[in-house]
């Protein structure tokens, strides 16, 4: 049986484009109404399976007519669009129910990979996206510019798919200082809303930075550290590969149970150093813990952040000392770094043409197959990722600082 949709005027395009775009998804011809009153009187009278409007200069009252309509029909998937990337639309259109969001007019592979993506969940096959953990046991080295950086580079670079990034400092983490965020909803609402937590309520919760990254921050307010266990922390990574193509995690730099957590989750461990007697010594112990973890090879990648070749050790020679191969070096532009986290802006967004931001997406790409080659270490959010830190550190809460 073919599936059916309705398009509002132009919102998905060129009509006979988006018929096209359609049709290798097992749509028949179109419906095309010319407005979105028009729109909800037919959703009203018939089922369709996909339904594509413009969101431009919708009112409250609109919207709110419009979610009625999608709660009385589970079974239909909404793509709204609007001629620019408005954070505020985006937010209260995901709150009413609406499931992709696309400039308008997109794309024909933009539309394409949204359908796409919907198709996924009416199907029901919930494909795992990737997840990068980024993680040092010493603090200073960049992880956090190395963690927005990479997300925005992979943003990018697949621009039909979406991208999270997810703070998991749980106190005093720096994520949404770099992107200059004032959000309204952070890491402990999601937490406070439990099981509780489906595609569309994330998508309320998470911040939409501009350039196509999903940011999850966390509180400025100090929060109880048993709020954040490990089953809790493993359910969020969870959710967000569930509904993201690629998360990127910035790690706490105290191997706790929430950050073992999700170093066992992720497809790849970026592990942060410089060129300094201190920070190989720290990576020489993370590198030991992570063999006694089991992790494969192909799984932790050693990021050396700030190279410079005036550096006093060869990266030939910190190879040696590590015994392990450099898996990327990011050259040192520090003033160009602190620039961008001044503006609040992501670094490869500040200045494009940089070396450094050609590195970064340079980076993104090797990354980008990490989930096919590597499909995890272990399942995370139960009891089992708990119990394995307790058993191998012998400790009932955290082993502290690794350096």
């Amino acid at each position: 049986m073919q599936r059916s949709a309705l398009i509002v005027g132009n919102a998905g395009g060129p009509p006979d484009l988006v018929d096209s775009v359609l049709a290798r998804f097992g749509f028949r011809a179109a419906t095309h109404v010319s407005d979105r009153d028009s729109a909800l009187r037919r959703m009203q009278e018939e089922h369709y399976d996909l339904v594509v409007l413009p969101l431009n200069d919708i009112l409250p009252v609109e919207l709110l007519a419009l979610e009625r309509e999608i709660r009385k029909d589970l079974e239909v998937s909404i793509i709204g669009t609007a001629s620019f990337p408005d954070a505020d639309l985006i937010l209260r259109a995901m709150r009413a129910g609406i499931h992709e969001f696309l400039v308008s007019p997109p794309p024909p592979e933009e539309l394409a990979g949204a359908v796409e993506r919907l198709m996924r969940r009416m199907l029901g096959d919930v494909r795992k996206g990737e997840l990068i953990a980024v993680y040092s046991a010493k603090g200073g080295l960049g992880t956090t510019t190395i963690a927005v950086n990479i997300a925005q580079a992979f943003a990018n670079s697949r621009p039909d798919s979406r991208v999270a990034l997810a703070d998991l400092v749980v106190a005093g983490g720096d994520v949404r200082v770099f992107l200059n965020l004032k959000p309204s909803y952070d890491l402990t609402h999601l937490v406070a809303k439990g099981k509780l937590v489906d595609a569309e309520l994330l998508n309320s919760i998470l911040s939409p930075v501009p350039g196509g990254v999903w940011a999850l921050p966390t509180s400025e307010n100090p929060e109880p550290d048993e709020l954040f266990d490990a089953a809790t922390i493993g359910s969020i990574l969870d959710l967000l590969r569930a509904n993201f193509a690629v998360t990127v995690a910035d790690c706490e730099h105290h191997l706790s149970e929430r950050t073992l957590t999700a170093l066992d989750a992720a497809d790849r461990v970026l592990l942060v150093t410089d060129i300094t007697v201190a920070s190989l010594r720290s990576m020489q112990r993370t590198l030991g813990l992570c063999r006694r973890l089991g992790y494969p090879d192909n799984k932790v990648c050693v990021v050396v952040n700030r190279y410079q070749s005036a550096d006093v050790l060869p990266l030939k020679d910190a190879e040696n000392l590590l015994q392990r191969a450099i898996y990327w070096q990011l050259p040192n532009d520090y003033r160009l770094a602190a620039a961008a986290v001044t503006k609040g802006v992501p670094l490869v967004v500040h200045d494009p043409g940089s070396k450094l931001a050609h590195s970064y997406r340079d980076l993104a790409v090797k990354l980008g197959g990490a989930a096919a080659e590597y499909a995890g270490f272990a399942p995370s959010g139960d009891a089992r990722s708990a119990s394995r830190f307790r058993t191998f550190f012998g400790m009932e809460r955290r082993l502290g600082n690794v350096t």
